[in-house]
């Protein structure tokens, strides 16, 4: 009997279930037990009959009937048993290879990554891994970095070297099982199973010793449990910078943040971790990364284990700002748990920053105030009339937060007010009840009050409100300053951006 031919991993699967049931099963039944479709376990069929064939049994099919394998049963016994030991090429499912891809290019970042590099990592053609790159590039979007396409040298992940370890530690918590992590940093060895998607990026945090770090975070915060989620959270962020700093990648502050995380007291626990990490691993940790630990420390320790909402003294004045809140925007956010819950955790947050000199920024300060300017100076008078932080005052980019939580509020409870639009169009109407039904259906936000003419609204004002003006066709600009913009009757994409500027996001 010649040696059989080796099966990928799904090949595998479906010729482990074969063998492990006794009587036959039709091709859907075989699909829904391994979660598989009926293309897949079809088109997979021929070379689990070769394969099967090189070790002295059959497959047999009968329609009707359904799909059974026919041979002696120690045989079958022993090719079920040399299954359960081979480890064949994998074949990846789309999500597999994204998390595979992010861990490459993150691991791999700022230096560029060649597709045929991924080619050979994910096991795939050209063309699927361009689309699996589409996919990471929307999720490392998501964590504040950009994947830059240079022609000639590759993909280069972009952005500070703070968010890069951010992505990193956000792509482990979120590929990995907690409990692999633990047998990790506990120096056991886990099996994972063969259809564990999590075996790519498991093999990146099994480089990381995360026992080491471990051992050094429980000697010297001795308070910490060595099983909790919070430690092993603690534990992966050291080994990640670790990592980071051997490859010659370290943390980098503004002068003014650098110097007041290093004047911190959390920066002596800091120091120490990294005077250990230095004697037991020969990482030699640097000025700005003790800040940048001293800051993860800051939010692990001061932040991250006391439960929101408990004392009635630090509710007081969350529930002092819904209530003007409700009074000054709508009676409904009175009733926002969830908002008063987000507000809480916030003010905590920014209460530990203020203490110890944090700087507090909020790079989207100018756009909320662009997108909510109703929202945005309510927030400023409630600030000013509830005074949160006491005699502290409210910094200028906190109130755009502030306006962030209340905008979010009225939009997810829809309580936000309509924005009253006006609709111009050619002496023919046609395209302008196109546009409306377009309007409406993208920006639900929207109550268009009339459709006019073009000669009919430059001829001057009919007593109708309108916030916005929207036109099929050129027009002369409104004397009283109400934003005009002209697009397509069948509103296109371009037309979808620029309109969310003034009507807020879409729908789809």
């Amino acid at each position: 009997m010649s040696a059989p031919l080796p099966l990928d991993s799904r090949q595998a699967r479906i010729a482990r279930h074969l063998l492990s049931e006794a009587g036959p099963e039709s091709v859907e039944e075989i699909a829904t037990a391994l979660r598989l479709t009926t293309r897949v376990v079809r088109y997979n069929l021929p070379s689990i009959e070769t394969y099967l064939r090189s070790a002295g049994l059959r497959l047999g099919r009968r329609r009707g009937v359904g799909i059974w394998i026919q041979g002696e049963e120690d045989r079958r016994a022993k090719l079920l048993s040399d299954l359960d030991d081979e480890a064949g090429p994998r074949v990846l499912s789309t999500a597999d290879r994204k998390l595979r891809a992010l861990a490459v290019l993150l691991d791999r970042a700022p230096e560029p990554v060649h597709l045929a590099d991924l080619e050979t990592e994910l096991g795939a053609s050209r063309a699927t891994v361009r689309r699996d790159v589409r996919a990471a590039e929307a999720w490392l979007e998501n964590h504040h970095l950009h994947l830059q396409h240079v022609p000639g040298v590759g993909l280069v992940v972009r952005g500070p070297e703070s968010d890069v370890r951010k992505g990193l530690l956000a792509l482990v918590l979120e590929a990995v099982p907690p409990e692999v992590l633990l047998s990790q940093a506990s120096g056991e060895r886990a099996a994972a199973p063969v259809e564990d998607r999590s075996l790519g990026v498991a093999s990146f945090t099994a480089q990381l010793d995360l026992g080491a770090h471990r051992a050094i975070l429980l000697d010297q915060l001795r308070e910490m449990d060595e099983n909790e989620a919070g430690t092993i959270l603690a534990t992966l962020y050291l080994a990640i910078v670790a990592r980071r700093i051997q490859a010659g990648r370290t943390a980098e502050f503004q002068s003014g943040q650098l110097r007041s995380l290093i004047d911190h007291p959390v920066a002596d626990v800091a120091g120490r971790i990294a005077a250990a990490m230095d004697r037991t691993g020969g990482v030699v940790v640097g000025d700005s990364d003790i800040a940048a630990i001293t800051e993860f420390l800051l939010g692990f320790v001061e932040v991250g284990e006391r439960p929101v909402g408990t004392d009635d003294d630090e509710m007081e004045p969350i529930d002092r700002f819904v209530a003007a809140a409700a009074r000054h925007l709508h009676p409904s956010l009175a009733d926002d748990d969830q908002l008063r819950r987000s507000l809480a955790e916030h003010l905590r947050r920014l209460r530990v920053r203020l203490r110890y000199g944090l700087p507090v920024s909020n790079p989207l300060a100018h756009e909320v105030r662009e997108r909510y300017p109703d929202v945005y100076e309510a927030a400023t008078r409630i600030a000013a009339e509830v005074a949160p932080l006491g005699d502290t005052g409210v910094p200028a980019d906190e109130i755009g937060f502030l306006t962030m939580y209340l905008a979010g509020s009225l939009e997810r409870n829809r309580l936000r007010p309509k924005i009253r639009v006006t609709v111009v169009c050619p002496a023919g109407m046609a395209t302008a009840w196109i546009l409306v039904s377009r309007l409406l259906a993208v920006f639900p936000q929207v109550d268009v009050t009339r459709v006019v003419s073009k000669t009919a609204f430059e001829r001057g004002p009919d007593g109708i409100a309108t916030d916005v003006v929207v036109s099929t066709v050129p027009i002369e600009e409104d004397a009283d300053g109400v934003p005009a913009v002209v697009v397509s009757p069948l509103l296109r994409e371009r037309d979808i951006r620029r309109l969310s500027r003034l009507l807020g996001e879409p729908t789809h």
